[in-house]
């Protein structure tokens, strides 16, 4: 089984999933690099990031010669942003701030041959090997995620996995935007922000859906574990590169306090 295959079981069956973002370094040896290491996933981030669509071109052929699965999170449910992502070698998207059926349905739309969607047929990288034949394989291979960042959200979440479930990979919540939207802004361990991330994974565990959280760092992934979420979507490239200068930092203090 290549890596894709490994990733889209886990998260039908709701085993724990780790990746990493890429937010803001260009350079594709950065995600051949990442390929190196066990994740189940690299997260482009078109929306927060500095990535525009056309810079994320050469990282995700390089992914997809590494066999490391990709998902990217575009800025809105717009239709061209969708479908010209996957063709440029994209194994899913996430879509921010849902709070609307529109929404899913615009993305389902975008990302789905016909008859599941109206995606138009093109792109360098659009398809994979065992796609070639059969728009149901493309179909199947290509993983839709919807972000949760609102109490709106959560309102429609029980009937939104109801309609469109089978057509999701997972839900995953956006933990600072949601903490400003719930009333505890930018503190994502109040207790108004626990129950609501609690109330996000108890929806989505009724319907067998994964469902996790960005998590800052590895430190956080036991908190959100014990909350039910399954996938953990960890700190930004540029966030993990500082934390290890402060290591360094840190470390050499130390030395040369122990060494006065």
């Amino acid at each position: 089984m290549n890596r894709l295959e490994i990733l889209l079981q886990k998260l039908q069956t709701c085993q724990p999933t780790l990746g990493t973002t890429i937010g803001n370094i260009a350079w594709s040896g950065l995600a051949q690099k990442a390929a190196s290491y066990p994740f189940d996933f690299l997260m482009f981030d078109a929306e927060h990031g500095t990535f525009s669509i056309e810079k994320l071109d050469e990282p995700l052929r390089i992914c997809r010669l590494c066999d490391m699965p990709s998902i990217v999170r575009i800025p809105d449910a717009v239709p061209n942003l969708i479908s010209k992502t996957l063709d440029m070698g994209a194994d899913g998207i996430l879509i921010p701030r849902v709070e609307s059926f529109t929404q899913v349905e615009t993305v389902i739309r975008a990302a789905r041959y016909y008859p599941r969607g109206r995606k138009g047929c093109g792109g360098f990288s659009n398809m994979r090997a065992e796609d070639y034949g059969s728009v149901e394989t493309y179909n199947c291979n290509r993983m839709l995620f919807i972000q949760m960042e609102s109490l709106e959200g959560l309102a429609i979440l029980p009937t939104l996995l109801e309609r469109f479930s089978s057509e999701l990979s997972g839900v995953l919540i956006g933990p600072y935007d949601s903490s400003i939207m719930v009333g505890t802004p930018l503190d994502i361990t109040s207790d108004t922000m626990t129950n609501y991330i609690r109330n996000v994974f108890d929806v989505c565990h009724r319907f067998q859906m994964s469902c996790g959280s960005f998590v800052d760092d590895a430190s956080m992934i036991g908190r959100y574990r014990d909350l039910g979420g399954n996938v953990f979507w960890t700190g930004t490239e540029v966030s993990l590169l500082c934390g290890a200068y402060q290591m360094l930092c840190n470390t050499f203090q130390q030395e040369m306090e122990r060494t006065k």
